[in-house]
């Protein structure tokens, strides 16, 4: 069976390895052996399976009073934009995404206490695909 588990020393010594490794799909385990914090290494497809598979969606609500519609993510509320038309209102969504995870980058220990893992899973896709409009509307569905 291969090893899959690597302390930090063993995985700079090894890097070449395991990126091999996750090229076919397996997904090592990097663990800090004093603090115990865990990371997990994914390749591309497994990390675009896990994107399209997700179960979440853009919301778009229209108010009648103000004439005005709001697109949000239903995982990630915190990201919504407004506007006079679907169209406008996503295209805010789309700027507001990535206003966000700039702050979140920038804020990272005050947002990774306050938002969940799979909300950090979304907005560190956001990060990795920041000037990928197309792609950033994938991960948020945005129409």
């Amino acid at each position: 069976m291969t090893n899959l588990v690597y302390g930090a020393a063993e995985t700079r010594a090894k890097i070449s390895e395991i990126q091999n490794y996750v090229k076919y799909g397996f997904i090592p385990k990097l663990m800090n052996k004093n603090t115990h914090d865990t990371s997990y290494i994914l390749n591309q497809k497994i990390l675009d399976s896990l994107l399209k598979n997700i179960a979440t969606n853009c919301q778009i609500e229209y108010d009648k009073e103000l004439n005005y519609y709001t697109a949000y993510n239903s995982t990630l509320p915190q990201i919504y934009g407004e506007g006079n038309s679907k169209k406008v209102a996503m295209s805010q969504m789309l700027a507001e995404a990535k206003t966000f995870a700039k702050d979140y980058a920038d804020n990272i220990e005050l947002f990774s206490n306050v938002l969940d893992g799979f909300q950090q899973f979304l907005i560190g896709n956001i990060l990795l695909n920041i000037d990928d409009d197309q792609k950033i509307k994938e991960i948020l569905k945005i129409g």
